[in-house]
């Protein structure tokens, strides 16, 4: 009977030392690097899925490898820049509302999607782009759509070109406001939320709280499919995405403002669509004075994303700006 009791003590005695406070701790941490590991090639690769989803066609410019895709065909060519953050969901939204006769380039600036190479000031975007289109034998009747960041490669580009703009549709333009109070109280709107998601999401945890629906970080957002707000999720919750709109964003407030140069474009058409909030804000209608044939089309304040979240206002406008172009290309004829 001695035997046995000394056994179960000589146990008990291992069990504690087993169970002490040194052995739980390392434990704990083991398990913390364990679950921070699988974390984060979770992350890695949900957020890598996203980001290559939308393979287009390769070209390499002045060392950037731009990604970019064409659509239909037409006598006009459209150009979209969308705003920091867009992605393909941008251009699908845009293609299912617009049905006009034209062709339609889509493009991916460094850091987002297939494009490879470090980022470049909205300037030099517009250089790249006049050069690839040189290289694609574009000559000129550009219709431009720049958004929030987009507008202002594309009010570089027709600063540069003017004489190949056929037209020119400018939404939420913050050109003329680069680095002035108003645009880094903005900037700053846009990153604040921002900041959680990366530092979290190295180890993937929003991406997991979102994916078993514990919490819908993008509740807000209203999308066409149960798939389209899958990837939206995806591509906002990946911290290579994240740091290419924060560094965008950022890079807004520490540029020179871009001078709108009056009268530029003669008596091509120019529009103007933003919110009251914004027209205020940013005193944008001075981009009006562009052209002598230019209107202002009024948003709600609530639209983030006007090409995402409005794109059959914005094809109403192409197709609209389209016709109108057309009517003055006839008296132009007519008048010579």
């Amino acid at each position: 009977m001695s035997y046995i009791v000394e056994s179960n003590s000589l146990e008990r005695h291992r069990m504690k030392k087993i169970l002490s406070r040194k052995n739980l701790w390392i434990a704990l941490f083991v398990f913390l690097l364990i679950t921070f590991i699988a974390g984060y090639l979770y992350e890695a690769t949900l957020s890598r899925n996203a980001i290559l989803a939308d393979e287009g066609n390769p070209i390499t410019i002045n060392e950037v490898k731009y990604n970019y895709t064409v659509e239909s065909e037409g006598e006009y060519t459209i150009v979209v820049d969308s705003s920091a953050g867009s992605s393909m969901l941008n251009r699908e939204a845009l293609l299912r509302s617009f049905d006009g006769n034209a062709r339609l380039f889509f493009y991916d600036r460094p850091g987002y999607g297939m494009t490879e190479g470090e980022s470049k000031t909205p300037k030099l975007l517009a250089e790249d782009l006049h050069f690839m289109f040189r290289k694609f034998g574009w000559k000129g009747k550009f219709i431009l759509i720049g958004e929030e960041y987009g507008s202002l490669v594309m009010q570089e580009f027709m600063n540069r070109y003017p004489e190949e703009i056929a037209g020119a549709i400018m939404i939420n333009p913050l050109g003329t406001s680069l680095g002035t109070e108003a645009v880094e109280k903005y900037a700053d709107r846009k990153i604040t939320p921002l900041f959680s998601r990366r530092v979290l999401g190295t180890f993937g945890i929003p991406r997991l709280l979102n994916n078993t629906e514990l919490v819908d970080f993008f509740d807000e957002v209203r999308l066409e499919s149960a798939e389209e707000k899958s990837f939206y999720t995806n591509l906002w919750l990946s911290k290579e995405h994240i740091d290419t709109v924060e560094e965008e964003l950022l890079m807004m407030t520490t540029l020179d403002p871009i001078e709108v140069q009056p009268g530029l474009l003669g008596e091509s058409p120019l529009y103007l669509i933003t919110s009251n909030k914004n027209l205020m804000n940013f005193s944008q209608e001075v981009y009006l004075d562009y052209s002598s044939n230019a209107q202002t089309f009024i948003v709600s304040d609530s639209v983030a994303d006007t090409i995402l979240e409005r794109p059959q206002d914005i094809a109403s406008a192409i197709n609209g700006m389209i016709q109108k172009i057309d009517r003055l290309e006839i008296l132009r004829k007519q008048r010579n």
